[in-house]
């Protein structure tokens, strides 16, 4: 499956000074309030994508990829400060890439558009998230053009991806850099991605890349295996098991399942029980002090269901960025108290509008944290 994105109505341009430093820019970044997730059946979006592009030959530029909900194109102001909807979720997920060593460089023909130069420089896979970095060079760049782009991403393998986010930024006059990223879906890594570009620069033509690598750097995964039992609304009782974290210096995947009997269950019961769970709350305790919650990039993700003797087992996961905070306050989970634990809720479909707990799984921190 693809997704295909139109900037056209949500997206905004903000152009940003040469002289910004490294310095303001970050400043911009830790100073952006978190905002709750929006939470949807099936799957939940922290819908914005901010990636940090800072080379040391190019201007610095804030890009944030606009998501449907809540947040447009986001670059920061003249005074280099915040504007009103930057969400820093996607940031956190991908890391810094002012370190450009967490981007694998790939070697790919550019192709041209008229005066305009178009190139993949690159690809960067981490926990639950994969990235594209593509330059536009040449004169006559026109960046309410730009806004008007479609991108296409598929991977090679067929598997589902999931909300494609895409922003570009100037990095110097002439030149635009643009992300795209997107959440992918289950635990096999994405090993390449087939790339197509419309309407660039305002003329109608497309621009097909394919078979572009990525290298899925390894993720280290912790066994949980912790369990919680409800008697759900309908039917009988509904077991959830949170069985692995895989993680990433910058992200967390939680893994988890449902197992519950068919046995008297309507229909659209079977199916919202199959295909809905989420843990999308997590938040971070040290002793009975709450720190925050982390930072959430995709909660709720339907990943397969199988049926045994009556008996249904459905396999979900989330995403979350290793950092936490409330009103503002962010902090690397690195840096949480020694003995700090985090709280996983998950719930399933309860009474309208209300979701039901199955449970809260405790783990510690530390075991969270990237050896």
């Amino acid at each position: 499956m693809s997704t295909t994105t139109d900037f056209q109505k949500i997206t905004e341009q903000i152009s940003v000074p040469t002289n910004l430093v490294d310095a303001a820019i970050t400043q911009g970044i830790q100073a952006a309030a978190p905002r709750r997730k929006q939470h949807r059946r099936r799957i939940t979006i922290g819908l914005a994508v901010a990636v940090l592009l800072l080379g040391a030959a190019i201007t610095p530029a804030t890009i944030q990829a606009g998501g449907i909900v809540p947040a447009f194109t986001q670059l920061l102001d003249q005074d280099g400060a915040k504007t009103h909807n930057f969400d820093p979720t996607m940031n956190m997920l991908l890391g810094n890439l002012y370190n450009q060593g967490l981007y694998d460089k790939v070697s790919v023909p550019a192709q041209r558009v008229g005066n305009v130069q178009v190139q993949p420089i690159g690809t960067l896979s981490t926990a639950g998230v994969v990235a594209v970095l593509i330059d536009y060079t040449g004169p006559g760049m026109q960046p309410d053009q730009l806004r008007r782009q479609t991108e296409q991403v598929d991977q090679v393998s067929g598997q589902h991806i999931i909300d494609t986010e895409s922003n570009f930024g100037k990095v110097a006059l002439g030149h635009y850099r643009q992300v795209i990223a997107f959440y992918t879906q289950g635990t096999t890594p994405v090993q390449a991605i087939n790339l197509q570009l419309g309407k660039i620069n305002g003329t109608q033509q497309t621009l097909a890349f394919k078979q572009l690598p990525v290298t899925q750097r390894p993720l280290q995964e912790t066994v949980i295996n912790q369990q919680s039992t409800v008697k759900a609304i309908h039917g009988g009782k509904i077991t959830g098991r949170l069985t692995t974290i895989q993680q990433a210096p910058e992200a967390l995947v939680v893994n988890y399942t449902l197992v519950f009997s068919q046995a008297g269950l309507s229909a659209r019961w079977l199916e919202n029980y199959s295909e809905a769970a989420w843990i999308s709350e997590a938040t971070v305790y040290d002793g009975q002090n709450n720190l925050g919650l982390l930072e959430l990039g995709s909660g709720g993700q339907f990943l397969r269901t199988k049926t045994n003797a009556g008996q249904v087992t459905s396999q979900f996961q989330s995403i979350f960025a290793k950092s936490y905070g409330s009103l503002g306050d962010q902090h690397s989970l690195k840096d949480a108290p020694a003995d700090a634990v985090v709280k996983f809720r998950l719930e399933i479909p309860g009474r309208r509008p209300n979701r039901q707990q199955v449970g809260t799984f405790t783990v510690p921190v530390r075991q969270l944290l990237t050896k």
